[in-house]
């Protein structure tokens, strides 16, 4: 991993639990169409992040969406906290193994992300 990026996971140092990390703040992408023209519309912020190489421990994290942890991304100075469920672990057809995580969804509430708007400032 690099040397400027550290992962802390419930406030627990992950940063050397896997080799590299992976994230982004994409937006999710909603398309409706009539069979002619399409529109497309954009969501609420997500966030994601994908553990490459990582332990038995940070695999453990991938649990089928269930807990919500607290994962800061701490790089260059900079810093970003968001509420987040580890989906999936798998590996690749060239042996990398991976821990796939994204923005918890807030059941509480209706049709909201978790701390949406802390997204806002992120």
């Amino acid at each position: 991993m690099r040397d400027d990026i550290r992962l802390t996971i419930d406030g627990e140092d992950f940063t050397s639990e896997c080799e590299s990390v992976e994230f982004g703040l994409p937006r999710v992408m909603y398309e409706e169409g009539d069979g002619r023209d399409r529109v497309l519309f954009c969501g609420p912020a997500g966030f994601q992040i994908t553990l490459i190489n990582p332990t038995d421990r940070a695999r453990a994290l991938a649990d089928g969406r269930y807990a919500t942890r607290t994962v800061t991304i701490t790089c260059q100075g900079q810093q970003i906290t968001h509420p987040t469920r580890f989906l999936k672990d798998w590996t690749t057809t060239d042996g990398t193994r991976k821990v796939f995580g994204a923005l918890a969804w807030d059941h509480d509430r209706d049709a909201q992300w978790v701390n949406e708007p802390q997204l806002a400032q992120a």
